[in-house]
């Protein structure tokens, strides 16, 4: 039997990485993508992400105790860990993703922040690098759609005083 590879080399030795029972494996080094994390099945798609040095959010993780959650996986050594973490602004801190929405992990007096942005805008899924964008820049620009289904495009708006976000129709 023929072994499946990635596309993407080993970020340990370069080498390739092909898929076992147990995830994605280098043929060199012991560098290793579990199968599943926290509950999680990880696709071959999500991997090949995963090793392009992107960030990109994963939903449907979830713990033993069945609490459901959303985070970004990150090589780091031999494998990949998990971390929440889309930015840290001056000013805002650290900003995390969850299920619905990006917060405020906390603000400089340790109490919980108001601001939310929301994972989805009028049917476009914001990317951490939108987020991160949308909170250094203030603006963004996306495709999203009407009521009718349209396909439109819109000038996301964030005011770093008020700690919100608005869109406007381009």
């Amino acid at each position: 039997m023929r072994r499946i590879y990635l596309l993407s080399r080993c970020p340990v030795c370069g080498n390739k990485i092909f898929l076992n029972s147990h995830g994605y494996q280098c043929e060199s080094c012991d560098f290793h993508i579990p199968n599943y994390i926290c509950n999680r099945r990880i696709a071959i798609e999500e991997a090949e992400f995963i090793l392009s040095d992107r960030k990109i959010i994963l939903d449907g993780f979830s713990t033993n105790a069945g609490l459901v959650f959303s985070s970004i996986p990150v090589v780091k050594g031999n494998t990949i860990y998990l971390d929440n973490t889309v930015a840290n602004i001056t000013g805002l801190g650290r900003i995390i993703v969850g299920n619905r929405g990006f917060v405020c992990d906390k603000d400089k007096n340790r109490q919980r922040s108001h601001l939310r942005i929301k994972r989805m805008y009028n049917g476009h899924m914001l990317t951490v690098e939108e987020v991160n964008i949308l909170l250094r820049n203030g603006c963004i620009i996306i495709n999203t759609f009407d009521d009718k289904g349209n396909p439109i495009t819109q000038s996301l708006h964030f005011s770093k005083d008020k700690q919100k976000v608005s869109f406007q129709n381009k």
